[in-house]
Order: C-alpha cells, then structure tokens, then sequence
C-alpha cells in the first residue's frame, strides 16, 4: 500500500511539473507582452469575465455554506449546553 502511495505521490509531482512546464512555455508570457495596469484587470474582470466571476463567486459562497455545516457541532451533550449555559 505504501508503495501505490509513493508512486502515487510521484505521478502528481511529475504532473505538475510538466503543466507547469507547458504553462510557462506558452507563447504568451513573451518578452513583447506588457502587463495589465489594475485599471485594465479590473475593466477584464468585470467586462469580458463577468459570467466567470458571477460563477466563480457562487461557488466559493457555497464551499463556504458547506464548510460552516460541516464545522458545526451538533452533539447532545453541546446541545443542552448552549440551551441551559454554563453552570457555575
């Protein structure tokens, strides 16, 4: 098991070293290109990505939602604390 493992761990490190080898090597990170100014980003983001970020923002808010009901602690014992309170 342990060896699947390893292997496992291995497969993903290579993985992504090669897509960061593809991402880096992309025609688009050339030396001619010049950054965008904030102005500019915000004008794409909000412009031509608008549906991206309406989506990406609706899903990030429910990996929140979720991730708070998965926190919550719903057992009798914290139960009844939180309705009588400490007793002291």
């Amino acid at each position: 098991m342990r060896g699947i493992s390893a292997l496992a761990q291995i497969g993903v490190f290579a993985f992504l070293l090669i897509l960061l080898s593809e991402v880096m090597s992309h025609p688009m990170w050339g030396e001619s290109g010049t950054p965008p100014t904030t102005v500019e980003f915000a004008v794409s983001m909000f412009g031509e990505w608008s549906v991206a970020t309406i989506v990406l923002g609706a899903l990030l808010a429910m990996a929140m939602i979720g991730a708070s009901y998965l926190v919550r602690d719903e057992r009798l014992v914290n139960l009844i604390w939180d309705i009588r309170g400490e007793e002291e």
